[in-house]
């Protein structure tokens, strides 16, 4: 508003400072030292404008030439405080947020910690009393792992412990290892749905199979002659450590629509006992932990249809690759009652398991 310099120097004599007016719209309190402050300055001898910023504990001072130099860097500093004041309110915003979630955070994880509690408790009891029979109440299969055996149940437990944030204290090798493997696989699914269940083990398969993995097999194996054959073989030779003993078995048209007529295909995998279902003693576990996450990544993800049949009248299985899986409502595993030897049925209970819903 000064026209010219005389004017200047009949208002005041001496250095004149005018603060850059700022309006901030919190009603929170800015610090005691504002982040940044800047005021343009006049120096009445020397028409020496000034503009000085103190950014935290140090300043900046610019010397522009001309009156329009210095409402423009006094644009700069206004917008520049304002700024400064808007990310402070939002720091503090955020540090309230922070500790809102790291209550829940809090809350969830002493949760957790009575979850895992409850399972330890649980598993403690089992191990003071393993089962002496299976759960139709005939005599357990003994199993003796090989180094191979042992390799692929590391592998498997490994993953497993990573998806549900629990690790059996069981050794990984001897005559232990599997026994831990199914420690490791209650804690994936403890007090959860059958659904949850099975995202947890899907979780699992995720972490074995890469995507480029997937990509590979699913342009290389087809659901026909070569691609089920195959698929039977190779599940026969390398998962008895998991199922126990496998056998390949040849099925028509008549069994598998996918298979021309008159011809045969040996793309099923009979399960004599299975070893998952035999040492757990748990339906839900046969069915959320096993059957249903492996029709799943199989027909969904691979692109390989495969229809898992397992008996509970004599703990067998069959694998089927080609053939699509029927739908979960009309499965007769879906009402099958929990065995008598489950450590994780409810006494008293009637119907179907209660890890089935």
């Amino acid at each position: 508003r000064f026209s010219n310099r005389a004017a200047l120097r009949a208002t005041t004599r001496r250095p004149m400072e005018l603060p850059l007016a700022m309006l901030v719209t919190s009603p929170r309190p800015l610090p005691a030292r504002p982040l940044l402050i800047a005021s343009a300055r006049v120096d009445e001898a020397r028409w020496a404008p000034r503009l000085s910023m103190a950014v935290g504990a140090g300043d900046i001072a610019v010397q522009p030439r001309s009156s329009f130099a210095l409402v423009a860097w006094a644009a700069v500093g206004g917008l520049a405080t304002s700024a400064a004041a808007s990310l402070h309110v939002r720091r503090r915003q955020g540090r309230r947020c922070r500790g809102l979630l790291s209550g829940r955070r809090v809350r969830r994880a002493a949760a957790a910690r009575g979850d895992l509690e409850g399972l330890e408790g649980f598993l403690r009891v089992q191990r003071a009393r393993p089962p002496t029979e299976d759960p139709l109440g005939g005599k357990l299969t003994e199993y003796t792992d090989s180094p191979v055996d042992l390799f692929f149940i590391w592998v498997f437990r490994t993953v497993m412990s990573g998806v549900a944030g629990w690790q059996s204290p069981r050794g990984y090798w001897g005559p232990e290892a599997y026994e831990g493997m199914l420690e490791t696989a209650h804690a994936q699914q403890w007090r959860k749905t059958l659904q949850e269940t099975e995202d947890q083990s899907m979780a699992v398969i995720d972490g074995l199979i890469t995507e480029s993995g997937k990509e590979r097999f699913r342009t290389a194996l087809k659901p026909d002659k070569f691609g089920t054959e195959l698929n039977a073989w190779i599940t026969a030779f390398f998962f008895p450590f998991m199922v126990g003993k496998c056998t390949v078995e040849a099925r028509s048209s008549d069994e598998v629509p996918r298979v021309p007529e008159g011809e045969s295909w040996n793309c099923a995998v009979k399960i004599e006992k299975c070893r998952w279902l035999e040492k757990s003693g748990c339906v839900g576990m046969c069915a959320g932990l096993c059957k249903r996450p492996m029709q799943r990544m199989f027909g969904d993800v691979l692109g390989m249809p495969l229809s898992m049949e397992p008996s509970m009248e004599d703990l067998s299985c069959t694998m089927v690759f080609g053939k699509d899986p029927g739908p979960w409502e009309e499965d007769e595993l879906k009402d099958q009652p929990c065995f008598s030897t489950c450590a994780t049925a409810r006494n008293g209970s009637c119907g179907a398991c209660h890890k089935l819903a």
